[in-house]
This record gives C-alpha cells, sequence and structure tokens, in this order.
C-alpha cells in the first residue's frame, strides 16, 4: 500500500494508536498495583499475552504513522528521545513485575516506569525531546 493510499487513513491510525498507548499504559498500570498486592493473575500468560497483543499493536500503528508522515525516528529527535525512552521504559517495567523482589523496590521500579511512560506522552503531544520540560529547561 502506498503512503499517499495510507495518508487517507491517518486519523484512524492515529487514533489507533493513541488508543494502543492507553491501553498499554493501563494494563502496566493495573498489572503494577496487582503485582504489588500480591495478585498472582498479573504474572498469568493470559496478562502478558494481552500486554504482547497491545504492544504489537502499537508498534503496527507507530510504524504505520512513520510510513504514512514519512518520518525518519533517527534524524527527528523528538521521535528518537521516544524511542530511547521506551527502552528504558521496557526495563522499568520488567524490573518492576518480574525482577524487583520486595514490595517496596516494586513500588518505587513502578513509580519509575509511570514517570518513564509520561514522558513518552509528554513528548509525542508537544513533538519536542523536552516534552513539558520545555518551558522550564529550554
Amino acid at each position: 500500500m502506498s503512503s499517499a493510499l495510507l495518508l487517507d487513513l491517518y486519523p484512524q491510525i492515529r487514533l489507533a494508536h493513541i488508543g494502543f498507548v492507553t491501553a498499554s499504559g493501563t494494563l502496566f498500570t493495573l498489572r503494577a498495583i496487582a503485582t504489588m498486592t500480591g495478585a498472582r493473575w498479573s504474572a498469568s500468560k493470559a496478562a502478558r499475552r494481552a500486554s504482547w497483543l497491545i504492544d504489537t499493536g502499537l508498534l503496527a500503528a507507530a510504524l504505520l504513522l512513520l510510513y504514512v508522515l514519512q518520518l525518519n525516528p533517527f534524524v527527528v529527535p523528538w521521535l528518537a528521545a521516544k524511542i530511547v525512552l521506551l527502552l528504558v521504559y521496557i526495563g522499568l517495567g520488567t524490573m518492576a513485575l518480574r525482577r524487583a523482589r520486595s514490595t517496596s523496590a516494586r513500588i518505587a521500579w513502578s513509580i519509575a516506569a509511570l514517570a518513564c511512560f509520561g514522558m513518552i506522552v509528554s513528548i509525542a503531544r508537544a513533538h519536542d525531546p523536552l516534552g513539558f520540560l520545555r518551558p522550564w529547561l529550554g
């Protein structure tokens, strides 16, 4: 499919991307809370598969947006910042949901992951690598 043809679908692709972002953040938050309270469902195969499915949809929508808008994420500073923070978010989330041994550590890792997620959203909304921090730092 050509990018010109997909350009007509831009609003729907963008909306899908936003929906997947919302679902991904919500599921992580619910799993983190459940993990901290000792609920077993958060580590279940179904919860992990739901996360993979949502994140796969999120990645597909992101790649379609890059293609439609003809953006190179390694040249556009705000997109590069999002990619770096995405990798950090994955690491923090792994610590929060799987690796941390104590409840206080799970809480700390979860808060860090959610702060990172918030920064990613802020960067996306501002189209600026500093996101909501731009007025204070720039």
